[in-house]
């Protein structure tokens, strides 16, 4: 009785099928669930990191309606303005710009201190960055010119070489 217990038990060989393969063991449920989890925790990052990179790239701004009538921003509350340049009302002293945007019913005065791009003229859409004076006026360091995205060809002394 004791040279039984001493030696190890004897498993009988299973033979393998033709294709040399063992029999399949069904796969744990916990195996399962873990794989679901990180495939949905991958997935959640990717969504994330998608989301905030696309954000980050949409620029939305007020309208002179919205600060002026609306009240939607403080004094001293740095935000995004668009609108379009009012003609006759654009004047340049010393190291600033001022002009007035409007949208189809308010106007608000734009003092700019940053670079003006070359597009920028009177009748032209923009979206100044700042923040709204407490005298008034919308004090900007941010001036971008919108555009609608057609191309013209240069015309005549416009073209460069002048040909």
């Amino acid at each position: 009785m004791t040279d039984l217990l001493a030696q190890p038990a004897r498993r009988e060989a299973t033979p393998l099928p033709a294709g040399g393969v063992g029999p399949r063991r069904p796969v744990r449920r916990s195996a399962r669930l873990r794989l679901v989890t990180c495939l949905a925790v991958v997935v959640a990052a990717l969504g994330w990191i998608a989301l905030r990179g696309m954000t980050g790239n949409f620029v939305y701004y007020l309208t002179p309606s919205e600060v002026t009538v609306g009240h939607k921003v403080q004094v001293d509350q740095r935000i995004r303005l668009g609108g379009y340049v009012v003609p006759g009302g654009v004047r340049r002293t010393g190291h600033s710009l001022t002009f007035t945007i409007a949208d189809q019913r308010h106007s608000l005065q734009v003092v700019s201190t940053g670079p003006v791009p070359q597009m920028f003229r009177a009748g032209q859409g923009v979206v100044v960055e700042g923040a709204l004076g407490k005298d008034g006026r919308f004090h900007s360091d941010t001036l971008l010119v919108k555009h609608d995205g057609t191309y013209r060809a240069p015309t005549g002394a416009s073209r460069p070489g002048g040909r």
